[in-house]
């Protein structure tokens, strides 16, 4: 909204003002134009809103922006924290089996030593029985 100026009354002021005719009617002229360009409170009131709403609007865009990076890189985390974790994993399993397979061997070994075990318990309890057998037939 304008603000409204008395171009004849503001010349008559200037002149009053010694300034001459001629400069006081451009000069009031001048100022009427540049006063119907200046804004009201009101048009100063619905601009700061608008300007409002645009800064909130590019702040809000910003915020998502920044929501979606955030979002992006946490994707981002998690498939490297899922990847390590299924290498390590794979690298249990791995020396799990290892394990396993060592210890296979280590039961075998023992079932192998049980059997000559057995053997020479055999072997010997024969030896003593045949010795008992002949200590008895000549003793």
């Amino acid at each position: 909204m304008a603000v409204p100026t008395d171009t004849l009354e503001l010349a008559k002021l200037l002149i009053e003002c010694d300034l001459p005719r001629e400069h006081a009617e451009t000069l009031a002229i001048k100022l009427s134009e540049k006063f119907a360009q200046a804004a009201s409170e009101d048009d100063l009131s619905q601009q700061l809103a608008v300007e409002r709403e645009r800064s909130d609007a590019r702040f809000e865009q910003q915020l998502a922006a920044s929501n979606a990076r955030f979002d992006a890189t946490l994707q981002q985390m998690n498939a490297r924290f899922d990847q390590r974790d299924a290498e390590m994993n794979a690298r249990f399993d791995q020396r799990d089996a290892e394990m396993n397979a060592r210890f296979a061997q280590i039961d075998a070994r023992f079932a192998e030593l049980e059997v000559k075990v057995y053997r020479a318990v055999a072997a010997g309890t024969a030896l003593i029985l045949a010795a008992i057998s002949v200590w008895a037939a000549f003793g």
